[in-house]
């Protein structure tokens, strides 16, 4: 996707919090620069890292969307956390991999749409390196594995982001490992078609996948 090369920061377990405050402090700096037309071509980041079980809500996500009380969210291990991005309600959890690419889209296309489908395909090749046909779905945004003997769509990553004066933050959650318990709990990006659900990596593969190793992967497409 990047003409540009952008700074990998690899940060392991942390909390959503601390990534928020990472991606709004470099965000900040990139928009610094924009303001005074100074060179931001070599201030783009790629943080790539995992949180502890939470849901975020973006900007369309509604409490009916919730199969218990949000007072209770942390009766069943999970936090919770409003932001600024497109969406619904997202979980993120240990064993799934979220990125956040903190770009200047001006440095490559200022075209939202562009940008969303670039992220998408990063994860669509990174499969296809596991043996898995994936594809982007943008009347349902994220990246989808069709189960061919059962007619459902199994949704495997989900992509949410927010703009300001072309630089991003937030960006994709992409499930590896990760428990699907916690999906009961709410409708998963406010999908609740009969035929569509989640899935993980390593229910595709039977498997456990070594996290590391899908980093790996994923910067071979960025």
């Amino acid at each position: 996707m990047m003409q540009t090369r952008a700074t990998y920061l690899n940060q392991g377990k942390i909390s959503y919090q601390e990534a928020l405050i990472s991606q709004q402090e470099i965000r900040k700096g990139i928009i610094e620069l924009k303001h005074f037309k100074k060179d931001t071509s070599k201030n783009n980041v790629l943080i790539l890292c995992e949180h502890q079980a939470v849901l975020t809500f973006g900007s369309l996500a509604k409490e009916s969307e919730l199969h218990i009380s949000k007072e209770k969210l942390f009766d069943v291990g999970l936090d919770h956390i409003h932001i600024k991005r497109g969406g619904a309600i997202t979980f993120h959890g240990e064993g799934q991999i979220v990125g956040y690419p903190i770009l200047d889209l001006e440095n490559f296309k200022t075209d939202i749409r562009w940008y969303i489908k670039s992220l998408a395909e990063v994860i669509i090749r990174t499969l296809k390196e596991y043996g898995i046909q994936s594809y982007y779905d943008e009347e349902f945004p994220g990246v989808w594995i069709n189960d061919h003997l059962t007619g459902i769509k199994k949704k495997i990553c989900a992509v949410g982001v927010h703009l300001s004066r072309w630089v991003t933050n937030h960006g994709f959650a992409f499930n590896i490992n990760n428990s699907l318990e916690y999906y009961k709990y709410f409708v998963p990006c406010g999908i609740a078609e009969v035929d569509r659900t989640v899935t993980t990596l390593q229910n595709e593969l039977n498997r456990i996948i070594e996290i590391e190793e899908v980093k790996e992967k994923i910067l071979l497409y960025l």
